[in-house]
């Protein structure tokens, strides 16, 4: 008879089982919304679906259609409305895909996050292009009546860097992914001209294609190369750099790049996207921080470390500012 531990051990295991299966909860979840998504019941229930209507549609039973809701109740997805399914309003919203905020792009970048969680036994690597984009893709934002209140809010937080863009830059962007700050703030202000630098193909494309439906291709210069192989000098009045996506190796170079073109006394914002993890961050917290190191990029530099990272490459006068966006730094050149 094999020796199992005796009845602690069994125990012990069995609430490990439990905990797995927990852990499915979220899985299976995603690919119920994912499922809804592609059988077109979540597009029916932005104005109201019966189950018997989606079983219909779908040619099952109508049972599998009212379990399927009820999950999709219970995790705040839809809500029950006397004898019809409706989506929350933040679904709606998702579905709609309000300021490029975009059902399908989340799931692909879920899809991207666990397979690169899945590769932690192997080496470091850099997203590809497709990767690349998928993640930009998610993490932007579209020039919206919605995103230039937002992005208004943020420059009124800065009165000075707000007074640089007004008179008309012109406006560094360095690491632009899809552009969300970039043709969204150049949309706010009539005489601003602005240049993007993104180093991946596939994802300055898309930017290109973005600032042309902006209207906004004669105002923006779209770059693809790498921030540290920028030859401006003293060009530009003001600059913003997405630090977060940068490898730690690319810092350095990107930081003296980026001083070399922006003008004596111009000014350098950087935003504290990823706040330092705490002995309390959960395991969201802890698993976006093993994504970012699996792509060689910085995760958690608080305002204040962005701060003297900026000083030690040279700028001056650091200020933190409290935004709608969270902490900002803006430093000096």
């Amino acid at each position: 008879m094999a020796e199992d531990g005796g009845v602690e051990r069994i125990q012990a295991a069995m609430a490990a089982r439990s905990a797995v299966r927990g852990w499915s909860t979220g899985a299976e979840l995603l690919a119920l919304l994912r499922a809804a998504h592609d059988a077109g019941w979540l597009s029916r229930l932005r104005n109201g679906a019966t189950a018997a209507e989606l079983a219909g549609s779908s040619g099952i039973a109508a049972g599998q259609v009212t379990d399927a809701l009820s999950v999709l109740g219970n995790a705040e997805v839809a809500q029950a409305h006397e004898d019809y399914w409706l989506l929350t309003p933040a679904f709606a919203a998702l579905v709609d895909g309000v300021a490029g905020i975009e059902l399908p792009a989340v799931l692909a970048a879920v899809d991207l996050s666990r397979s690169e969680i899945a590769r932690v036994a192997e080496p470091v690597r850099r997203l590809g292009g497709a990767d690349a984009l998928t993640l930009a893709e998610d993490s932007g934002l579209r020039v919206t009546a919605g995103t230039q209140t937002l992005f208004g809010l943020i420059h009124e937080a800065l009165p000075e860097f707000r007074e640089l863009l007004e008179k008309g830059g012109p406006l560094l962007d360095v690491g632009s992914g899809v552009g969300g700050f970039l043709l969204t703030t150049t949309s706010l202000f009539d005489r601003l001209h602005a240049v993007g630098v993104e180093v991946v193909e596939e994802v300055a494309a898309e930017l290109r294609s973005r600032a042309h439906q902006a209207g906004l291709a004669e105002r923006v210069e779209i770059r693809t190369l790498d921030a540290r192989e920028l030859t401006d000098e003293g060009t530009f009045a003001a600059s913003f750099w997405a630090q977060p996506f940068f490898a730690a190796e690319a810092r350095p170079g990107t930081l003296a790049a980026i001083r070399r073109a922006v003008r004596p006394g111009g000014l350098l914002l950087m935003q504290e996207l990823f706040p330092p993890l705490t002995e309390q961050a959960g395991s969201r917290d802890r698993l976006d921080q093993l994504f970012h190191r699996r792509q060689g990029a910085t995760f958690g530099r608080s305002a204040e470390e962005l701060a003297a990272e900026a000083v030690a490459a040279g700028f001056r006068d650091p200020e933190i500012v409290e935004t709608p966006l969270g902490r900002l730094v803006a430093v000096r050149r």
